[in-house]
């Protein structure tokens, strides 16, 4: 607690000047150093400006102790997904706001705000404060500093920045387990993010890192994503059976704690797995199942139309297809957002135009394919361009095609590119 600030605080407070407060008791030079912690006062001054202020020194030290409490159980709340709680511990938070700044949790306490906004996927506020947090780094503890990278972290995983997030979490990597008690979820977060990136067995590893970790506080929510995760990592690399049974046990578990959430969650993974085994009939089968109890044009909801859309393509029932994404490009207003230009690209797949398609991947879909599709799909379809241009003895386009195809592969090995498509697991 740094209670010079502590005295201006209370003395703004009460409306006093500083003369008023040090009359008697020393010079108005020497109490603007003390408020603003240039010089440390002797015992004596100090009390005797306390007992003016009417403070006392034992209740103010308490008082910064339960803030600090507050603000490690903000945090843990977080972690746990208690959006409601969280709600209620940020309103008291802030109403103690300006105390906090006279003690040394004034950045750790701006840290902590920018975390909530994550968890309101309040992108615009986190981009504001963070902008505002940054110019006092220097002024970070260790501790202050390592928050600071894992947010950044998260916020680029949540914005689908796939390669600065990486930068972010690599560089606390070695401080992880170090604060992995104060916080638990840095392991989770670089989990998901290599699923991202198709880096299927850096996933599990860190997967498994994460399981600990929240096994150990008893975290259940986060025990379930990070078991989603595992389960979509085992069916990227072919281990079904090993991926199914989690899923079966996640499908479980959340009819019976009625948990519509995480069934249409694993409902949708279960359909990939059945995708991936080339059993379109039964993934057809989950992906519907998922789509009956998600929220309407919400991104998880179009996230399953695009997945269920590629299996019945497979299966050859085209129209279904058609008549299905035509839906979601309907309902979607943003015809420049990766959702709807995915829908398009998936429609026109379907309708089997291939001029149309190729044109419109040329002139839309190429940042898609870059930042949004798995590099599977995003090669198969730099794939047919270049096919399209050698059927036209065009070998100069069909080459530079099948450049940027190879590109698209190297950024994928050497993490600068090419997430998956998104939310086969939560990340949140």
């Amino acid at each position: 607690m740094s209670i010079g600030k502590v005295i201006y605080y209370h003395r703004r407070k009460q409306n006093k000047t500083q003369e008023q407060l040090c009359h008697g008791i020393c010079s108005v030079t020497h109490l603007s150093k003390i408020e603003n912690n240039v010089k440390e006062a002797n015992p004596k001054t100090l009390q005797m400006l306390c007992d003016r202020l009417q403070i006392s020194l034992e209740e103010e030290s308490k008082k910064s102790q339960l803030l600090r409490q507050k603000l490690d159980m903000f945090y843990e709340t977080m972690e746990r997904m208690h959006q409601e709680k969280a709600t209620i511990l940020f309103k008291e938070l802030q109403l103690e706001k300006e105390y906090i700044h006279c003690t040394e949790m004034i950045y750790l306490f701006e840290l902590y705000m920018l975390r909530y906004y994550l968890l309101l996927h309040d992108f615009s506020a986190y981009e504001k404060s963070s902008t505002e947090i940054h110019r006092y780094i220097s002024k970070f503890s260790p501790y202050e500093k390592y928050v600071w990278n894992l947010l950044q972290g998260i916020y680029y995983g949540k914005v689908e920045q796939f390669p600065q997030a990486l930068l972010y979490l690599s560089r606390v990597e070695e401080q992880a387990e170090q604060y992995e008690t104060k916080i638990t979820e840095y392991y989770y977060f670089r989990s998901a993010l290599h699923g991202h990136l198709c880096h299927y067995s850096l996933s599990i590893h860190y997967a498994y890192k994460a399981l600990r970790v929240f096994q150990n506080t008893n975290n259940f929510l986060r025990i379930v994503y990070v078991k989603l995760i595992l389960a979509v990592n085992f069916i990227y690399i072919g281990e079904f059976e090993k991926g199914k049974e989690i899923l079966d046990q996640i499908l479980n578990d959340a009819d019976i704690l009625q948990d519509s959430e995480t069934k249409e969650l694993s409902l949708h993974n279960l359909g990939f797995l059945y995708y991936r085994q080339g059993k379109m009939e039964e993934s057809i089968d989950y992906y519907s199942q998922s789509l009956q109890i998600k929220e309407k044009d919400s991104p998880s909801y179009y996230i399953t139309i695009s997945s269920m859309a590629e299996a019945l393509i497979a299966d050859g029932q085209n129209e279904k297809a058609m008549k299905m994404l035509k839906e979601g490009l309907d309902s979607n207003q943003d015809h420049k957002s990766p959702r709807y230009i995915e829908l398009k690209i998936l429609y026109l797949e379907a309708a089997g135009s291939q001029k149309a398609l190729i044109t419109y991947l040329i002139n839309q879909g190429l940042s898609i394919i870059e930042n949004h599709l798995s590099t599977e799909r995003g090669n198969k379809y730099l794939q047919l361009i270049a096919d399209y241009y050698e059927e036209k003895q065009d070998f100069a386009s069909a080459n530079h095609y099948l450049q940027i195809a190879n590109q698209h592969l190297k950024n994928h090995l050497f993490n600068i590119g090419s997430p998956v498509d998104l939310s086969r697991a939560k990340v949140r």
